[in-house]
């Protein structure tokens, strides 16, 4: 795979099942796609929030979330990369996958010997200058919402 430009993706690792919290990864999206036209930005935070929450549900820690911009088809692809094997069925199809496939043009899932990869392309509906790279928060420091 060819790796992106800077200004094309953003990074966030998930080292453990509840580190960092929902609403920090909701944030950090929101920080990301900060010039992504409102609609694709709140379609994006909804798969996000899908695919993040079932691979800490059905998968294995740490996880890694990529954005990753496609300026020529005026896209946005969502990765959440997971560490169980792809030796089982993945994840259950329920109300959640239901969502994200209405709101993204593809979604699949690329196995690895060590893990596997669920992926969703968001239409962007224009032309988006590029993605911001918020930082890592760092771990201990992330806000408990209870």
């Amino acid at each position: 795979m060819i790796t992106p430009a800077a200004d094309r993706q953003a990074v966030l690792i998930l080292p453990t099942y509840d580190e960092p919290a929902a609403d920090v990864v909701r944030e950090w999206v929101c920080q990301a796609l900060i010039g992504v036209p409102v609609l694709p930005r709140l379609h994006t935070a909804l798969v996000v929030e899908e695919l993040v929450s079932n691979a800490r549900l059905h998968g294995r820690a740490p996880c890694v979330l990529r954005l990753v911009l496609d300026r020529t088809r005026r896209s946005l692809r969502v990765f959440v990369e997971d560490c169980e094997p792809g030796t089982r069925d993945v994840w259950p199809r329920g109300g959640g996958l239901t969502l994200v496939d209405g709101l993204s043009l593809a979604r699949g899932v690329e196995r690895r010997a060590r893990g596997k990869t669920v992926w969703a392309e968001i239409a962007l509906g224009a032309r988006t200058a590029g993605l911001a790279m918020p930082p890592q928060p760092v771990s201990g420091e992330w806000p408990r919402h209870e």
